[in-house]
C-alpha cells in the first residue's frame, strides 16, 4: 500500500512539474515574439550643407556647429564641438535626387590628435517601398575614406534592426558654406 502511495504521489509532483514547466515555457515564448524580416540591404545617400556667417546661407543649410568649447590651451582638432543636423537622404548621390526622407541627430568631435567624430543619428525613412527608422552610431575617422558604424535599432519596415552601415565620403567641398554627400550602404539583420 505504501508504494501505491508514493507512486501516486511520485506521479502528481512529475504532472504537477510538467504543468508548470508548459505554463513557464507559454509565459516565456510569449516575450519572444518573432519580429518581421525588413530589408537586408538598404542603400542611401546623405547632403550636409553647414551654416556659414560669412556667407549667410541661413535659407539653405541643414547642420550647425555648436560654439567651440571654452578652453585655455590649444584645440587644434576642435576637441568637443557638436555639429547637429538635419540632412536629406536620397536614393541617387544628387541632392535634387528622388527624397527618402531625412537624417536627423548630431556628432561631436572627439579626439585631440585627429579628426574623429562620434556620430549618433537616425534616418527618418518616410518615402519608398519600406518606411520606418534606423537608428546609426559609431566613432568616424576623419582620414579614412570608408567608415563602418554600428545601426543599433529601428522601427517600422527596420523594426528591430542591427547590422553595419559602412559609410563613405562621395563629395566634399570645403568653400563656404562647406558641403558634403556620405553614402550609407546599410547590411541588416532582424
Amino acid at each position: 500500500m505504501e508504494a501505491k502511495g508514493s507512486i501516486c504521489i511520485f506521479v502528481v509532483v512529475l504532472l504537477t512539474m510538467a504543468a508548470c514547466s508548459v505554463r513557464a515555457h507559454d509565459a516565456s515564448s510569449s516575450c519572444r515574439r518573432k519580429l518581421h524580416c525588413g530589408p537586408s540591404k538598404f542603400f542611401f545617400y546623405m547632403h550636409n550643407t553647414v551654416y556659414n556667417p560669412a556667407v549667410d546661407n541661413r535659407e539653405y543649410f541643414n547642420s550647425i556647429y555648436s560654439s567651440p568649447p571654452n578652453v585655455s590651451f590649444p584645440n587644434p582638432f576642435g576637441f568637443g564641438i557638436i555639429n547637429t543636423f538635419e540632412d536629406p537622404i536620397t536614393v541617387g548621390l544628387s541632392n535634387t535626387s528622388r527624397l527618402l526622407g531625412k537624417a536627423q541627430g548630431f556628432y561631436v568631435l572627439n579626439s585631440f590628435t585627429k579628426y574623429t567624430l562620434f556620430h549618433l543619428f537616425t534616418a527618418n525613412v518616410t518615402e519608398g517601398k519600406f518606411k520606418g527608422t534606423i537608428d546609426i552610431f559609431g566613432q568616424m575617422r576623419e582620414a579614412e575614406p570608408v567608415r563602418h558604424l554600428s545601426v543599433v535599432g529601428g522601427t517600422g519596415a527596420f523594426l528591430g534592426a542591427r547590422g553595419l552601415a559602412t559609410c563613405t565620403r562621395v563629395e566634399f567641398d570645403s568653400t563656404p558654406p562647406a558641403k558634403w554627400t556620405l553614402s550609407f550602404d546599410l547590411e541588416l539583420y532582424y
